[in-house]
């Protein structure tokens, strides 16, 4: 009988260190994933400001073709 408890124990403790060890890779996997997304979002914050930015300048543009038509009497 206390071998089969002490058999018990042990193969409990295998276990929780067999778990540990699947804890310890996820965390690692979490925290690249951390860094991933944090790389991914500043990626989205340029492709957003190149956006605005072309926004402007297109804006921009239309404005100035309206005052050239305007200017030679197209418009």
């Amino acid at each position: 009988m206390e071998s089969q408890v002490l058999q018990a124990v042990k193969e409990l403790l295998y276990e929780v260190r067999e778990m540990r060890a699947e804890m310890e890779s996820l965390k690692q996997e979490i925290k690249e994933l951390h860094v991933r997304i944090g790389k991914l979002e500043t990626k989205v914050d340029k492709l957003h400001d190149k956006f605005e930015l072309h926004a402007q300048k297109q804006w921009q543009t239309e404005a100035d073709v309206y005052r050239l038509k305007k200017l030679i009497g197209i418009e």
